[in-house]
């Protein structure tokens, strides 16, 4: 299982944790609170970071990309200079390198904002339903 794939399943059980503590919470009466549209507030919480975990995932993700293109880069002008090639060459091939790890970044980066994207949209909508119609909702679910 990818790290990102085990942030989004954290994410899910938490919100899941907190929207069940929410219930539970409002059905025995805790503090005589209703504390069900409250666990909504914490679930929207939960987006906001979800929103700021893409975000750095995204930076890291670019970064390991970076080192691969650099390490790549000096594979590729080592292997060019012991054949000996011109240097017309060796720019043309190295700038196919830069290309082919310019589309890798960008694909990897749409990559994760749409994911963190569904997650955050779907956490930060589920979360204020809950927080503001949870009260509402309540007594049918009791």
């Amino acid at each position: 299982m990818t790290t990102i794939m085990r942030n989004h399943l954290i994410l899910w059980l938490l919100t899941i944790i907190i929207i069940g503590a929410g219930y539970y919470f409002s059905l025995i009466q805790l503090l005589d609170k209703e504390w069900f549209s409250r666990s909504g507030s914490l679930v929207v919480v939960l987006g906001i970071i979800s929103g700021f975990s893409g975000i750095i995932e995204e930076r890291i993700a670019i970064s390991r990309i970076n080192i691969e293109k650099r390490l790549a880069v000096i594979q590729k002008k080592r292997r060019l200079r012991q054949l000996k090639v011109q240097s017309d060459f060796i720019k043309e091939q190295l700038e196919d390198v830069e290309d082919q790890f310019s589309t890798m970044q960008n694909e990897s980066s749409n990559a994760i904002k749409f994911k963190a994207g569904m997650i955050e949209g779907a956490l930060l909508t589920l979360g204020t339903i809950l927080w503001g119609f949870g009260d509402i909702a309540l007594p049918y679910i009791l």
